[in-house]
């Protein structure tokens, strides 16, 4: 095996063990909110508040290197810019990729923006929507289904990624999809149809012995 592979073999484990650390602690956090919720009655929206404010305080050992980001970002070219680059490459190519589409239609809405900020603000507005939406939820539903809502949601996006940026799926990203979605499915399946009816069900003999019994008695 040679070091790049070496390298990539150890990169890769790495970044396994991150995910899974990840998986463990977002699934600790829900079960976190959820006896939160249910002693305390909090809102979804402190939550978010406190949560966020109070990590702040964790970027600042990062703040060289945010600034160094953020001068980077505004460094860059408008969309409209990058549009006439994109378009002599596409005389060259005669396609156009989807990353390519995705700037033009950016460049339309900010075009004295530089690219690398217009980026951030898209990802600022998506993020806050996402967390909003996941907050919300974790007030009305339990830590598994988030936990479950929110793994198909980075399957989603990490497809929608690989798919815009030209990237293949490997046989094995389609079957962990696959039994993301199929874990999904049947999850839903459990709780929203069959152990409902089970209960409906259950219920329903309850009373009729209970008709049964007290008909019984007036006789």
């Amino acid at each position: 095996m040679s070091l790049g592979n070496e390298a990539s073999s150890s990169d890769f484990s790495t970044g396994l063990a991150i995910l899974l650390l990840a998986q463990l602690l977002s699934a600790w956090m829900g079960a976190y909110v959820e006896d939160t919720y249910t002693t305390y009655k909090a809102s979804w929206t402190e939550n978010l508040f406190y949560s966020h404010i109070f990590s702040l305080p964790l970027f600042l050992p990062l703040s060289r290197s945010l600034k160094e980001q953020y001068v980077e970002l505004a460094a860059t070219p408008p969309p409209s810019r990058q549009e006439g680059i994109l378009s002599s490459k596409q005389q060259l190519s005669g396609s156009v990729s989807i990353p390519e589409m995705l700037l033009k239609f950016l460049g339309k809405t900010g075009e004295s923006l530089p690219q690398g900020m217009l980026y951030l603000l898209v990802n600022v507005v998506t993020q806050l929507v996402c967390i909003s939406g996941v907050n919300l939820l974790s007030s009305k539903s339990s830590a598994v289904t988030v936990t479950i809502i929110l793994n198909i949601r980075k399957l989603v996006s990490f497809i929608i990624s690989t798919l815009v940026f030209g990237h293949q799926l490997s046989a094995k990203m389609v079957l962990g999809s696959a039994l993301v979605f199929g874990s999904g499915a049947l999850y839903g399946y459990e709780t929203s149809w069959r152990l409902p009816a089970a209960r409906r069900r259950k219920e329903a003999l309850t009373n009729g012995a209970k008709a049964v019994e007290s008909t019984e008695k007036t006789s």
